[in-house]
């Protein structure tokens, strides 16, 4: 298990090396005497016992990846950390849970914020030889909610230990890679009155420790659709005797540029077909599966049989929920006028639908300002990411920003076997938290 020495020094000029224990005199009542002073992390913010303390949990909760809608072990240990750890009140919701700092502040001034961590992990076998590597076969945090977990414990550790003149609410999401959990949790915001919602995800490609964010659309809106068509079987060398779907499957395939340039509204820009850039931003329908026929057995296809069922599986996302909404409706339409025309049935599911996370101009320009103040350097970034959060869900509901986290310039990618969190980041992420929540340096508690 690295150190969090080692992972400063693997920083470079992000971290600054924390004090070393003071021992000089200090007058008292005619006498001296010898007092310590804290170590901390970057800029002071982050007491180095508090990151040691989310670095290792980190890796434990590494070595227990849960998939979605599945994260009981992970959700008790979480609550146990923070139990052992904080006099935080839990307030338990079955499948999720968040922790509470509720501030004496009395004044009108005060503010009620959220922040959000999620904890699930992906159906991906463990590529590293970690020495915490996941022990949960064919399952891995290979999305980094291993490393946001951290970051929110380290945020609440230090809110609890140094005090805060606002509510605080750390919210431990599930099911965020479904886009499933979001909408279990966002009772939270009319529950508690949440006047602001933040939450962060780590990015490869941008420089490490860069932070990016983005006013309006900061991820794309997306939703699965599965068509699924009911013909009739015959024999392969009498198809006039059946009703085979696969026609109305290629029809339909090769239609769908032209539905994403109408969604899309308006002059636009052609990126490969069924991909568009319009005045709306970016509009596509990705083909992830087709397929028509099979032997009943399942073993493949049955050459002497003309086919009678087919499936038609897709991702359609855009920038604007509205006009994704139009494209499915579109393919539809689509879908069921190809229907009536060969004879066939057919229907259509939804699947893991994605709302757009839109940022508040205001919560992102907060997020640059706490970045600025921890001489985090801007990322750039131009466009909205492609990729879906179901962040969204809580900036429907109130004001808030999604931001991300630069993970190194050649880190590996997400989503991939051989990627892994760097817990550099876990430091990073708390301080932009405790600047955003207003986390007071004095302490409340005088731990040594």
């Amino acid at each position: 298990m690295r150190s969090v020495s080692i992972c400063m020094i693997k920083l470079g000029n992000l971290y600054r090396e924390p004090p070393r224990e003071y021992n000089g005199p200090v007058k008292k009542n005619g006498g001296k005497r010898r007092r310590k002073v804290r170590k901390m992390d970057l800029y002071g913010l982050i007491d180095a016992d508090i990151l040691e303390k989310a670095t290792e949990l980190r890796h434990e909760l590494h070595s227990m990846a849960e998939l979605s809608g599945r994260e009981a072990n992970t959700k008790r240990r979480l609550m146990t950390f923070l139990e052992e750890n904080t006099s935080l009140e839990l307030i338990d919701r079955g499948s999720w849970f968040y922790a509470a700092y509720r501030s004496k502040n009395a004044s009108d001034g005060k503010k009620r914020i959220a922040f959000r961590a999620d904890t699930d992990a992906l159906p991906i076998d463990e590529g590293t030889a970690l020495t915490y590597a996941s022990k949960t076969r064919g399952v891995s945090h290979k999305c980094g909610h291993d490393g946001h977990m951290a970051t929110l414990c380290a945020f609440a550790l230090t809110a609890d230990r140094c005090g805060c003149e606002n509510d605080l609410f750390f919210l431990f999401q599930p099911a965020e890679e479904t886009g499933e959990g979001a909408a279990e949790c966002e009772s939270l915001i009319a529950d508690e009155n949440i006047g602001e919602i933040f939450g962060y995800h780590n990015m490869p490609g941008f420089p490490l420790g860069s932070v990016a964010v983005h006013t309006g659309c900061a991820a794309c809106a997306s939703t699965g659709l599965v068509f699924r068509f009911i013909g009739k079987n015959s024999h392969a060398s009498q198809p006039e005797n059946g009703c085979n779907p696969s026609f109305a499957i290629a029809k339909l395939i090769s239609d769908i540029p032209s539905a994403v340039r109408e969604a899309a509204g308006g002059s636009v820009r052609e990126i490969v077909p069924g991909a568009v850039m319009s005045a709306d931003g970016i509009v596509m329908c990705t083909v992830v599966g087709a397929s028509s026929g099979s032997r009943t057995d399942g073993t493949g296809e049955a050459f002497g049989t003309s086919a009678g069922f087919g499936r038609l599986s897709l991702t359609i996302r855009a920038e604007n929920e509205k006009r994704m909404d139009l494209l499915e409706k579109l393919l539809g339409d689509e879908a069921e006028a190809l229907a009536a025309e060969n004879s066939l049935a057919v229907s259509v599911e939804r699947v893991e639908p994605f709302p757009e996370t839109r940022n508040d101009a205001a919560s992102a320009e907060k997020v640059r300002a706490a970045a600025a103040a921890l001489g985090l350097p801007p990322a750039e970034w131009n466009e909205p990411f492609r990729s879906s959060e179901d962040f969204g869900r809580y900036t429907k509901l109130t004001a808030g920003a999604l931001f991300y986290l630069g993970c190194g310039e050649e880190h590996a990618p997400l989503h991939t076997a051989c990627y892994d969190f760097p817990d550099a980041l876990i430091a990073a992420g708390a301080a932009v938290f405790a600047k955003l929540g207003g986390v007071c340096r004095k302490r409340k508690k005088n731990v040594e």
